[in-house]
């Protein structure tokens, strides 16, 4: 059976390709830059979300932190084989883990994670996860008028759908909105930017995905006709 290499772009970001896909995979990202654009863009993303959970710490907590590792009996290390270099995707996936522990680096850095959006976050990423390596999801891909690129990976057994957009055109004082549609009936599932992977839940009954242009910060319902559809 041949694969759309094309489809391939999320279990690579995720690392859940076996090594001959991801040997072929890597492959053509050399000749595939929409590819590579979205690649980068998990990886932003997943950047993004963690650092949006950081929250200013209480005044007192630098000394608190400071009094107890002075006070803390430290183990020593445990040193393990340093693993042979891999490729591309894992030095991304590196990135990312580097990213999450830098923001998760509450004692050296002064900023503090609250648990319950950390969960939210690794739900996030699971939900993402899920959609993308479903064995019934199915893969859609349309032009937008304008400029740009929409991907839908939809999983009818997940009910749920993940959007990507790509090389859209810059917009000065607008913003890009997605959509559901049921019947004609349009639901916001929020904003959009490039390279962004959107988690949509409860699409069962939706026939329809569609991205419109509207005014900053969002619209309750489209203020202008679709700039690209996708069905479900």
């Amino acid at each position: 059976m041949t694969i759309d290499l094309h489809s391939l772009v999320g279990p690579y970001a995720l690392d859940v390709l076996e090594p001959d896909e991801r040997t072929e995979f890597e492959a053509h990202l050399d000749s595939c830059p929409t590819c590579r654009e979205e690649v980068d863009g998990f990886i932003a993303t997943a950047v993004r979300l963690g650092e949006a959970v950081a929250q200013d710490p209480p005044d007192a907590l630098r000394a608190r932190i400071l009094s107890a590792a002075a006070t803390t009996p430290q183990e020593r290390p445990t040193v393990v084989p340093m693993r042979r270099k891999r490729p591309l995707r894992s030095r991304a996936v590196g990135l990312v883990a580097a990213a999450a522990m830098a923001v998760a680096a509450v004692g050296v850095t002064g900023y503090v994670l609250e648990h319950q959006q950390l969960q939210d976050y690794q739900a996030q990423q699971s939900d993402v996860e899920a959609v993308m390596t479903a064995a019934d999801a199915q893969i859609a891909d349309t032009e937008l008028s304008g400029g740009g690129t929409m991907r839908l990976v939809h999983s009818s057994k997940l009910d749920a759908a993940v959007v990507t957009v790509s090389s859209l055109p810059t917009l000065s004082d607008r913003v890009y909105q997605l959509w559901t549609m049921r019947e004609g009936v349009p639901t916001s599932a929020g904003l959009l930017e490039n390279s962004d992977m959107t988690y949509v839940s409860d699409v069962d009954g939706a026939d329809q995905m569609a991205v419109t242009v509207e005014p900053a910060g969002g619209s309750a319902k489209p203020t202008s006709l679709p700039i690209g559809t996708v069905a479900l």
